[in-house]
């Protein structure tokens, strides 16, 4: 992964939770923060990884 996609996986776990704190709809707030959580599994895992080397 590039850091362009650390970037945009980061900034949507950010409007995620966003969109969960503005909304009044439970089952919406929910949703959005299951994605926002999805995102930073995402990040977690890619900067967990082992660089990969480039032959």
């Amino acid at each position: 992964m590039s850091a362009r996609d650390i970037e945009y996986f980061t900034k949507r776990e950010r409007e995620e939770r966003e969109n969960a704190a503005r909304t009044d709809d439970l089952t919406a707030r929910r949703v959005h923060q299951e994605m926002a959580e999805r995102y930073s599994a995402l990040l977690r895992d890619i900067l967990a990884a082992p660089p990969v080397a480039q032959a």
